[in-house]
């Protein structure tokens, strides 16, 4: 149902007008990205995970020893958001950190055994999101989609370098 708007026109839901076909495709990336992180978030509220810890706690698991610029980079945060979101899952117990063999400056993280059960109720949790997405792909070729979603994001990254 359309929001109304205080002069009496209604706001169009996601679907209609520039929210939908009409939309620019930046617009529409991010709508449809807003979307899943709120979903998202909603499914691992009660886990106490946001998106952002969520991510990290993947990517953690997904390669060995990362600092967090590491993590920064591989999570798309800042780097003083990812060195917040390591704070965060450090004082729950989710991560350990070891210093660096080559820079007693950096740390590098891993996941405790908490960090790793808590992932693996989140995995399960998160795949609803995942599953709706595939299944609205499911008209398209998702490998398609995938490598347009990987081109995309690695042309602008390396343009942005320039």
């Amino acid at each position: 149902m359309a929001k109304m708007r205080r002069d009496g026109t209604n706001i169009p839901n996601i679907g209609e007008g520039r929210r939908g076909l009409e939309g620019y495709l930046l617009y529409l990336l991010r709508q449809a990205s807003t979307a899943a992180q709120q979903a998202v978030d909603r499914t691992l509220a009660d886990l106490g995970l946001s998106l952002a810890q969520y991510s990290a706690l993947t990517m953690i698991n997904s390669y060995t020893d990362l600092s967090s610029a590491d993590l920064a980079r591989l999570s798309m945060l800042t780097p003083q958001s990812a060195h917040e979101v390591v704070q965060r899952l450090d004082t729950r117990g989710l991560v350990s950190k070891t210093l660096s063999r080559e820079n007693k400056r950096i740390h590098r993280l891993q996941l405790t055994d908490d960090g790793r059960s808590l992932l693996t109720e989140a995995r399960e949790r998160s795949e609803r999101v995942e599953m709706v997405l595939r299944e609205e792909a499911a008209s398209i070729n998702e490998a398609e989609l995938r490598k347009w979603l990987v081109a995309v994001a690695g042309r602008l990254e390396l343009e942005g370098r320039h």
